[in-house]
Order: structure tokens, then C-alpha cells, then sequence
């Protein structure tokens, strides 16, 4: 069998198809520029959008074009749902029946930003777990990968030129949230809220949990996912959240005391001009390693107490005419944007990116629901937006009877925006906070099946979406899923017999 490439971009396309095909099936499947008994290219699909991709399956013969290489992966997607499930197996399966339907099938992505968000500082997710969800996201065509990659409670990613944020920031002693992940485990008797072994180290007699990415692991996780058509959007959260760069050196805050204000922990100073060089040093390093358009800024829930004392802030808002220290944060946004852009990036930041005055050329990614006028003003100003509200997309929040429904039934189209505003609509995105999350099982409990939910409401065009439908379509998905050793969420059984043995009789509720 022969999988033929029209271009040498879709040489890794056709690699991931062949290992998926043959670990399986124990096939052979060779990849080659030309034709092939599977035929994979790059080409217009008229009238559809970014992303389109064909699938033409006659007998002896697969053909999948895309209008971009994502959309070649939506397509070896497509056909690889159309398998059995058996197809998800690590090992090769015999007795099978390895055979699609004849098909002509013409698809396009709703929105081009079908995202999910890993939070991996409040718990770290390895390389291998962070693969592992990148294969469930491209499954069902998720195509941006939000990485938070420093927090408070733990720096994630090796930064050259300042060690000690790896070297002591990335580990810390149990705080509030890894003390009730193991009370949760001890007394649900839930192995899903233990804390990985592999994740502790003994230092001078102290337990430490934590863990970090060097630049090569990242390179490597950045080429891993770009093969399977998913871009990276790295997070280094700034102003605020940064209680693990403050911590550890020195004149990046106001004070040398660091830790904890009336809300929020102590920030970046942005009155201090080695603050300012010392983040430009850290995007520095990891503007290189992500080669995608847009950088995420953060600078949401910044503590300004600091700022109303410091002198050096108070000296910058005069020399800069800033009335509020709400100004002062939107200033420092401003100068990191322009930053970026000077690199050739564009800026996401946090809905709070609008208090104080928004640049022209950010995007905002809303997520306080309590801010309903947050996307109706940033889109009347020509800025797009990323649709992530808490209360449907926060997938950390526990899941109920509503949650999945909650997620299907969302229209991020809010009543109050005018055709041009949805136009800037770039998206939607879930988010998974990993405070009390700290196992590869428990955020796989936590994303599944929301995390499908999602990816059809992102996908599909509403005037084809079906509630129904879809709880059809997600219960056939569940084998697929065993297979996976996906640790998903069961939909709550309603008037289900005692000794009811199989998933199809029962009824759930959604």
C-alpha cells in the first residue's frame, strides 16, 4: 500500500497516516511523492473556508485534498473516524474488517481558531502527557493549542539566560491545592487526584513537586503538534501571576518582599526599566520556538497595590501622562505588544487587556461572564475576539447534567453584536485550570466528552447542528475511547435498570 504526496509539505502528513494506519492494521503503508493508493494534496475547494479539505473514497482508492495543510488533516481525520475502532489500537488487531465506506465528502471549519487551553504550572503535564492530548485534540480537529506556561505556583519552560526560573521556580513545597488533591484521593478513595511519584524530588530532606520543558522539549512537542495541523500559542502571563520570576530575581518587582496582596500576587513593576528588559528577555527566548502568528500575554488579575506605592510606577504614569494605575497596565501591554510585533507576533491577551485603553491590533480572549460588554467593545473598536466564557468553557469546573449541553448549546454569536463584530468572532477556545487537576487521568476526566462537545460547535455550521445528533454520535465514540485508554466521564444513567450491561440500552442524561 502506498500513501502518495502531490507536494513534499505533506510529507509528515502522509508519515502520521502511515503510523496510524499500520500500528493497527500491520500494514505497510509507504509514503512517496506522486500518487498513491491514498492520495493526499493541496488545493483550492471552492467556496469554503480556511481549513476545507475533501475526502473521495471509491473502491481501491482514497483521494483528500485541503485548501491548507490543516485542512489535509481534517480530511486523514475524517477517514480515520470512518474506521473501526479498532484503528485507535497501540498493537496490531487480526480479524477485522479494515474497510471504509465509498464516500464523497466536502467539509469546512465554522471558526478557524477551534482551541483548547493546558494550564501546566499549578500542575506540570510532561512531554508525554502533553503529546498524548494533542493526539485527542487532533482526533477531533482542535487546531490551536493555548499553553500556559508559568503561573505563580511554578515556571515551566528553561529560560537560558535567567536559570534560577527553572532551577527554584519550577519547584515548590505542597501548597493549598496539592494538600486537598491528596485529601480528595484519600477520601473518594480516587486514584485521579493523586499526586504523580514521578513529579516529586527529595532536596535537602524537602519533598518538591514540580517540572519543567527545556527548549529542546519544546521544539520538539512544537513539531509534534504542527505535524497533526495544531498550532502552539505559548502563555508567559504577565504583569501579574509572575510570583515565580519576582521570587527569584531581582528588580523585576517594586519590592523586594514578594508574595501575596489584598487579591493577587505581587507583579512585574512596570516602572522599573530592568522589569521591562527582563521580560523582553524571556519572550526573547520564546518568540524563536513557536513559529505562529499570535502571542498570549496574560495580564489578567493583576495585584496594584504595589503600584500605588512605588515610586518608580508612580514616577512612569507622570512622565507618561496615566491618570490610573489601570492606565499604567495598559501601557505595559502596549509596550510588549509592541515588542512583538517588532518580532513579527500578534498579541492575545486576557479580556482585562481593555481596562485602560486597547491597541488596535490586539485580540482579546474573553473569558469573565460578568463583563458582557467586554467583546461588544472590543469588536466595535475593529479588535478581534476569542470566545472562552468560565462559565461554558472552563472545563477545570466540575461536570453536571448541564455541563455537556451547556457546551453544545452556546452561541458565541451574542445578540448584541452587529454582522461586522461576528465577523471578528476568530473562535473559541476551553480552558483547563489544573489547581486541582494533577494527573494525566483526571484531566482526561475533566475534557472528555466536553472536549467533543466543543469541537462540533466549532466546527459545524449551526443550521446542521442537532443536540440529538450529536448524544447519537458521542455514545458510538466511547469504544473508540476505551481503546485510547481515555479515562472520560460517563453521562449520568436516568432510569437505567440495576443490572443494565450495555452503554446503548441506557439512558443518559445530558
Amino acid at each position: 500500500m502506498t500513501i502518495g504526496v502531490a507536494d513534499k509539505q505533506l510529507l509528515p502528513a502522509a508519515n502520521y497516516l502511515s503510523g496510524l494506519l499500520s500500528r493497527s492494521t500491520g500494514y505497510i503503508y509507504n509514503v512517496r511523492e506522486g500518487d498513491g493508493d491514498i492520495s493526499l494534496a493541496v488545493s483550492d475547494i471552492a467556496g469554503q473556508n480556511e481549513g476545507a479539505y475533501s475526502l473521495d473514497v471509491t473502491s481501491g482508492k482514497v483521494q483528500i485534498k485541503g485548501n491548507t495543510y490543516g485542512g489535509v488533516i481534517s480530511g486523514i481525520e475524517s477517514l480515520r473516524q470512518l474506521l473501526p475502532a479498532e484503528i485507535e489500537s497501540p498493537a496490531v488487531v487480526k480479524d477485522i474488517n479494515w474497510s471504509v465506506p465509498a464516500v464523497q465528502i466536502t467539509d469546512a471549519p465554522r471558526f478557524g481558531w477551534r482551541g483548547l487551553m493546558l494550564d501546566v504550572s499549578r500542575h506540570f503535564s510532561t512531554k508525554e502527557e502533553v503529546k498524548e492530548l494533542l493526539d485527542m485534540m487532533a482526533l477531533y480537529k482542535l487546531n490551536k493549542f493555548h499553553w500556559h506556561l508559568t503561573d505563580d505556583q511554578g515556571w515551566r519552560i528553561e529560560i537560558k539566560k535567567y536559570p534560577l526560573l527553572t532551577e527554584k521556580g519550577a519547584w515548590r513545597t505542597f501548597n493549598n491545592h496539592d494538600w486537598e488533591c491528596m485529601r480528595l484521593a484519600k477520601e473518594q478513595d480516587n486514584p485521579d487526584y493523586e499526586i504523580p511519584a514521578e513529579k516529586l524530588r527529595i532536596t535537602q530532606g524537602d519533598t518538591l513537586y514540580g517540572g519543567f520543558y527545556t527548549q529542546q522539549d519544546i521544539k520538539e512537542i512544537v513539531e509534534y503538534a504542527g505535524v497533526r495541523g495544531i498550532d502552539v500559542v505559548p502563555e508567559i502571563d504577565m504583569p501579574g501571576h509572575m510570583l515565580a520570576a519576582v521570587s527569584n530575581y531581582s528588580g523585576v518587582s517594586c519590592f523586594n518582599q514578594t508574595g501575596w496582596g489584598t487579591t493577587f500576587s505581587s507583579p512585574v513593576c512596570p516602572g522599573k526599566d530592568s522589569a521591562l528588559e527582563f521580560c523582553k528577555n524571556v519572550y526573547s527566548e520564546i518568540i524563536p520556538l513557536f513559529p505562529y502568528k499570535y502571542i498570549h500575554l496574560g495580564a489578567d488579575e493583576v495585584e496594584k497595590t504595589n503600584w500605588k506605592k512605588c515610586p518608580d510606577c508612580q514616577k512612569r504614569m507622570k512622565d507618561n501622562g496615566l491618570k490610573t494605575e489601570e492606565e499604567l497596565q495598559s501601557w505595559f501591554v502596549h509596550n510588549m505588544e509592541k515588542f512583538f510585533n517588532d518580532n513579527g507576533k500578534e498579541m492575545i491577551g486576557w479580556d482585562e487587556i481593555l481596562e485602560g485603553g486597547l491597541s488596535p491590533t490586539a485580540t482579546i480572549m474573553w473569558w469573565r461572564t460578568w463583563s458582557p460588554n467586554a467583546v461588544p467593545d472590543a469588536t466595535a473598536q475593529g479588535n478581534h475576539a476569542i470566545m472562552t466564557p468560565n462559565a461554558n468553557f472552563y472545563f477545570d469546573y466540575q461536570q453536571d447534567k448541564n455541563s455537556l449541553s451547556g457546551v453544545y448549546n452556546y452561541n458565541p454569536m451574542l445578540e448584541s453584536l452587529n454582522d461586522a463584530q461576528k465577523a471578528l468572532i476568530l473562535g473559541m477556545q476551553a480552558n483547563l485550570w489544573c489547581e486541582y487537576i494533577p494527573s494525566r487521568e483526571r484531566i482526561q476526566y475533566m475534557i472528555m466528552p466536553r472536549m467533543m462537545a466543543l469541537a462540533e460547535l466549532a466546527w459545524s455550521d449551526p443550521s446542521v447542528k442537532s443536540w440529538d445528533g450529536f448524544k447519537e454520535r458521542l455514545v458510538k465514540q466511547f469504544p473508540r475511547l476505551n481503546i485510547m485508554n481515555v479515562n472520560y466521564r460517563m453521562p449520568v444513567r436516568e432510569h437505567a435498570a440495576i443490572n443494565c450491561l450495555y452503554i446503548l440500552m441506557c439512558l443518559f442524561v445530558w
